[in-house]
């Protein structure tokens, strides 16, 4: 007997996969982690820094107000003038009546250039009142004819002498910042005082200091 054709014989079974192939891909090789990770690093930074460089530009040009400085006690610095707050004094009107349900506040301070320089900038000094409810007072002339000490300074356009010019330097000058604010805010307030600390036209840098009421 002849032996018959010889049976068709399939396709070889694959190989049997090694070891090392069966380990799937690690999850954060697949999602490119550390790619994406440092995207999350840098992209923030890189959107953050053109930010901060237009702030520092607009307080360099006074174009931004800047955060007062919380005075701690009663005496700072601020553009080359010792400051000292002296207190504040309320409804001394020298005798005119004052408008239904507000209180006149003198803020009282003492200051004193170090130089020509801090005597110049003293001339950009301002005021302002706020309380801790958020709410801010400028200063009022309302009662400005009363009769103060001769030796009081001026607070009108700067802060000067009591005849209008620059405080010399190492000369002690009162100053005294009226304010008119509801009753109830009066005895909570604290005071504002800014300046500009350079002589630079474009970049005046003015900062402020904040004096709080000692009990």
């Amino acid at each position: 007997m002849q032996p018959g054709p010889p049976m068709h014989q399939g396709p070889p079974p694959p190989p049997a996969p090694s070891p090392r192939a069966k380990r799937a891909m690690p999850l954060w090789k697949r999602l490119q982690l550390p790619y994406v990770l440092a995207l999350f690093v840098l992209l923030p930074l890189a959107m953050g820094v053109p930010w901060w460089l237009e702030r520092r530009t607009m307080l360099e040009r006074g174009a931004m107000p800047p955060e007062a400085e919380l005075v701690s006690g009663t005496t700072a610095t601020l553009a080359g003038s010792d400051w000292e707050f002296r207190g504040a004094v309320f409804g001394e009107t020298g005798g005119a009546p004052l408008p239904k349900g507000l209180e006149l506040v003198d803020a009282v301070f003492k200051v004193t250039p170090s130089d020509e320089r801090a005597s110049e900038l003293l001339l950009s000094c301002q005021f302002r009142a706020v309380d801790d409810q958020g709410r801010s007072w400028d200063p009022t002339v309302e009662f400005s004819g009363r009769p103060l000490p001769e030796d009081v300074g001026s607070v009108v356009s700067g802060c000067t002498n009591a005849g209008g010019d620059p405080i010399p330097a190492g000369e002690e000058t009162g100053l005294v910042v009226s304010y008119l604010v509801p009753k109830d805010a009066a005895k909570k307030l604290s005071f504002e005082v800014g300046a500009k600390t350079s002589t630079d036209a474009e970049k005046p840098r003015p900062g402020v200091l904040l004096f709080e009421q000692q009990d």
